[in-house]
């Protein structure tokens, strides 16, 4: 369900949603912020799957039992909740798909045969093209700014969930001062904002940034080999460092060492 109209799809279906006209539920083509294949429905494997089918643009999934999700481009997710939202975020405002899955709910279904009008929105004739897309340049000083402040995203190696460091923390990583890397990150969040870029205001700017630059391949694994290293126990390769010389401690006199010789008393 998107606003007053409604869908049904059968198993041997696939439907389609974003700002394309093709598209089964067509949202507005003027909000370029959107994609114009922005994620399908489809059954596979005996499940219902929600694809986002949006090169550079993340969906946002909440089911009725609290599940949550964040769905990077080209990339599926099975759905196995009675109701549950999509979230797709454009640059003029942010759109919601309702599912219902009727393998999960018992309420009645309307009948095969009752016909469901699909809204359409205005289509423009020209092609715009989607916000997300649009790629603002990134120098050698940003990409070095955003490895330190991203690095937990991008090392595998990583336990639990990532988290964006502090503006100190990350000066501290590369030898800047606090105030210029966070002026650095604001610059750069300005640039995509600019562009039509949505979803990089609020609380979770910097985690939203992150999961852009990195889905859209702007910020990868590489570019960690931008940081000085960090310093460890084991010194360089793996090689133990040199003992610590002791330093030298006064030395107990043996058992065995001589001692002055105390003359016997004459003979009477």
């Amino acid at each position: 369900m998107f606003e007053s109209g409604t869908w049904r799809v059968k198993p041997d279906a696939r439907l389609t949603f974003g700002r394309a006209e093709t598209c089964d539920v067509a949202l507005p083509n003027d909000d370029r912020g959107v994609s114009r294949n922005a994620g399908s429905f489809d059954w596979r494997g005996g499940l219902w799957w929600l694809t986002n089918s949006s090169a550079s643009s993340m969906l946002y999934l909440a089911g009725d039992l609290g599940f949550r999700a964040d769905i990077p481009p080209s990339m599926g997710l099975p759905l196995q909740q009675w109701h549950a939202k999509v979230r797709v975020d454009g640059m003029l405002d942010s759109y919601t798909l309702r599912m219902r899955l009727p393998d999960l709910d018992e309420e009645l279904e309307a009948e095969d045969g009752e016909a469901q009008e699909r809204p359409k929105f205005g289509v423009p004739p020209e092609r715009m093209v989607t916000s997300t897309r649009l790629r603002t340049p990134l120098n050698d000083a940003d990409r070095l700014v955003l490895a330190a402040r991203f690095e937990e995203y991008l090392t595998w190696k990583h336990s639990g969930a990532p988290a964006p460091r502090s503006a100190r923390q990350a000066a501290e990583r590369i030898g800047w001062p606090p105030h210029a890397v966070s002026k650095r990150c604001e610059n750069i969040r300005n640039r995509y904002v600019r562009i039509g870029v949505p979803g990089l205001r609020g609380p979770r700017a910097l985690e939203e940034l992150a999961a852009m630059l990195m889905s859209t391949g702007e910020l990868t694994v590489d570019d960690l080999r931008r940081l000085p290293p960090l310093p460890s126990p084991q010194g360089p390769a793996g090689i133990p460092p040199p003992p610590r010389p002791q330093a030298a401690s006064p030395q107990a006199p043996s058992p065995q060492a001589a001692s002055p010789q105390v003359p016997s008393p004459p003979a009477s």
